[in-house]
C-alpha cells in the first residue's frame, strides 16, 4: 500500500515537471519612429512653443533632418528660421551672442530661400541688445544704430507686409517695431498685425515685452510651460521697477534672477541684475562679484564697471577701485562718475593733490551735491579753508538735507572764528543728525522684523549703527563749536547749554570745562 502511494506521488511528481509554464502575454510591439515628415511637424511645434530652450531644441532637430534629401528644403527653411529668433531672443534678453545669427547665414547661403530672408538677418544683426548690460559702447554699435536709422523705413514696409504670413513673420515684425518704432505710434498699433496669431506662445512672449513687460502674460505662459525660464529675468526686472512706486519686491526680483542664472549663465544682463541688487541691499562682496560675472560676459558693460568701482569703495579698496575707475576713463565712458569715484578712494589714500585734480574735472562733468561736497573736504584736508567753504556753501545749497555738508560748513566757518554763521549752520546740522539718527533707528527696526536672512539683516544693522555713532561724534563737536561761538559771542547762557553738553565727553570734556569755569567766574 506505501509503495503504490509513493509510485503515484512519483507519477504525479514527473507530470508536473514535463508540463509547460503558462505562456506569457505578448509585450506590445514597439511603435515605429517618427517619419521624417512628422519630426518636422514636431520641430514646427517647438517653434511655436516659443521658449529659447524650444527654439534651440527645433534648430538641432532641424539639423538633424537637413541629412535627409526627403525633408532637406523644409529643415533649411526651418533651421534659418529658427536660428534667427534664437539670435533675436538672445539680443532682446541681453544674453551673450553665441552666432546664431551667423549660423543661419551660412545656411542660406546656396540654398533656395526667400531673399527677404536675407534682410530680416541684417535686421537682427542691429537691433539694440536688450536688458541692463549696456549702451552702446563701441565703433559697431553706432554703426549699427545708423544702420537701423537709413533702412528704417524700407525695412518697416517689409516687415509689416511679412508680418501676417505666418508666426516668424510676425515675431520679426514685433522685434523690430517694438524696438525701433517712435512712441507717437501707438503700442496697439505696432500689435496689431500679429492680432491673428495672438495666442501661440511664440507671438504671446513678444507682444508682452513690447516697449515693457507686461507681467499677467508672462506668469501665464511660465505657468502653462515651466519651459519658458527666461520670462523670470523679465519678471524680476519687472519687480525691480516697482521700487519706484514704493513697492519694494527686491527679494522676489533677486530669488527669479537666481533661478535665471542658474538656468543660462551665459547672460550678462542677469549677472548685472543680481549685481544691481546687491548693491541696494548693501552685499557689497556679493555685487562686486557679479560685477566682475558681467565683465567676463561683457568687457564693455561700463554700468558693470561703474557699479563695480561704486561697490568696492564701499568694501574699502580704494586702490582696486580706482584701477576700476582707469577703465572707465580709458573707455571715455562715465567721465564725469569716474573721476569723482577716482577723486574719493585717493583722499581715502590721502592722495590729496591727485584728489583734487580728479575732483574739479569731475566737477565740469556733473552737476550734484556729492562733487563739491567731496571738493570741500579734500580742500580742507590741503588747509584751503576758503575754497573749502565755498565747496561746502554751494553743495548745501543743492542738498539742504545733507547733514555732513552742514556740520563741515560749520566746522570751517568755527576754524575762520565766522561765529555767528558758526551757530547757525552748526545749529541746523545738530537738528539735522538728531532727526537722522531717529530714521536709523526705525530702519534698524524695520530691518529686524524684515525677512532678510540673518546674515544680511547683521550687516545692515552695523552699517547704520556705524552711521549713528558717527553722527554723535559729529554732534558732540558740533556743540562744543556751538559753546565757543556762544561764548566768544558774549551769550553766556547759551555758551554754557551747549559746554554742558559735552563737559564730560572723552574729547571735548576738559575743554567744555574750561570754558564752563570761566563763564563761572566772569561777571
Amino acid at each position: 500500500m506505501r509503495v503504490r502511494l509513493h509510485a503515484c506521488l512519483l507519477a504525479l511528481l514527473t507530470v508536473g515537471a514535463c508540463a509547460r509554464p503558462p505562456l506569457k502575454p505578448a509585450a506590445p510591439a514597439a511603435p515605429p519612429p517618427p517619419t521624417p515628415a512628422q519630426r518636422l511637424v514636431s520641430a514646427d511645434a517647438l517653434v511655436r512653443a516659443g521658449c529659447l530652450d524650444c527654439l534651440i531644441q527645433a534648430f538641432g532637430e532641424y539639423e538633424l533632418l537637413r541629412t535627409m534629401p526627403q525633408t532637406l528644403e523644409a529643415a533649411t527653411a526651418g533651421a534659418v528660421r529658427s536660428a534667427a529668433l534664437i539670435a533675436l531672443r538672445q539680443r532682446e534678453l541681453g544674453m551673450s551672442d553665441e552666432e546664431y545669427s551667423q549660423r543661419a547665414r551660412l545656411l542660406l547661403a546656396g540654398a533656395a530661400q526667400p531673399g527677404w530672408l536675407r534682410t530680416v538677418l541684417d535686421i537682427v544683426d542691429v537691433l539694440p541688445v536688450g536688458g541692463m548690460t549696456r549702451t552702446p559702447t563701441s565703433d559697431l554699435d553706432l554703426e549699427r544704430s545708423r544702420a537701423l536709422r537709413m533702412s528704417h523705413d524700407a525695412w518697416r514696409d517689409l516687415l509689416r507686409e511679412r508680418a501676417t504670413t505666418d508666426e516668424f513673420g510676425a515675431y520679426v515684425w514685433l522685434a523690430f517695431a517694438c524696438a525701433s518704432e517712435t512712441r507717437d505710434v501707438p503700442t496697439d498699433t505696432l500689435l496689431a498685425p500679429t492680432d491673428a496669431v495672438r495666442d501661440v506662445p511664440l507671438i504671446a512672449f513678444k507682444r508682452a515685452i513690447c516697449r515693457g513687460v507686461r507681467p499677467e502674460p508672462l506668469r501665464t505662459l511660465l505657468e502653462r510651460d515651466p519651459r519658458f525660464v527666461e520670462t523670470k529675468y523679465l519678471l524680476g526686472s519687472y519687480d525691480v521697477s516697482l521700487m519706484t512706486s514704493g513697492q519694494d519686491k527686491l527679494d522676489e526680483a533677486d530669488r527669479l534672477f537666481n533661478e535665471a542664472y542658474a538656468w543660462h549663465g551665459q547672460w550678462p544682463a542677469v549677472t548685472q541684475s543680481i549685481a544691481n541688487v546687491a548693491m541696494t541691499v548693501e552685499e557689497f562682496d556679493r555685487a562686486a562679484l557679479f560685477y566682475d560675472r558681467t565683465l567676463a560676459l561683457e568687457p564693455l558693460a561700463v554700468d558693470a564697471l561703474l557699479g563695480k568701482a561704486r561697490a568696492l569703495t564701499y568694501l574699502g579698496k580704494p586702490v582696486d577701485a580706482i584701477a576700476t575707475t582707469d577703465q572707465l576713463l580709458a573707455a571715455r565712458w562715465f567721465v564725469g562718475d569716474a573721476r569723482y569715484w577716482r577723486a574719493l578712494n585717493e583722499s581715502e589714500l590721502e592722495r590729496n593733490d591727485e584728489a583734487w585734480t580728479d575732483v574739479e574735472l569731475a566737477d565740469k562733468l556733473l552737476v550734484n551735491a556729492e562733487v563739491p561736497k567731496l571738493a570741500g573736504l579734500i580742500a580742507y584736508r590741503r588747509r584751503e579753508l576758503d575754497v573749502s567753504r565755498g565747496k561746502f556753501e554751494l553743495a548745501r545749497k543743492r542738498n539742504t538735507n545733507d547733514c555732513e555738508t552742514a556740520y563741515y560748513l560749520g566746522v570751517i566757518l568755527a576754524e575762520q572764528r565766522a561765529w555767528p554763521r558758526t551757530t547757525e549752520v552748526l545749529l541746523e546740522a545738530g537738528q539735522c543728525i538728531e532727526n537722522a539718527e531717529r530714521g536709523y533707528v526705525e530702519e534698524i527696526a524695520k530691518i529686524r522684523a524684515s525677512n532678510d536672512p540673518p546674515e544680511r539683516q547683521a550687516k545692515k544693522i552695523a552699517r547704520r549703527e556705524q552711521y549713528i555713532a558717527k553722527g554723535r561724534r559729529m554732534q558732540a563737536t558740533s556743540w562744543f563749536d556751538i559753546a565757543v561761538a556762544y561764548y566768544n559771542l558774549s551769550r553766556k547762557d547759551e555758551a554754557r547749554q551747549f559746554a554742558e553738553k559735552v563737559a564730560s565727553d572723552e574729547q571735548f570734556g576738559e575743554r567744555a570745562k574750561e570754558i564752563l569755569a570761566r563763564l563761572a567766574k566772569s561777571p
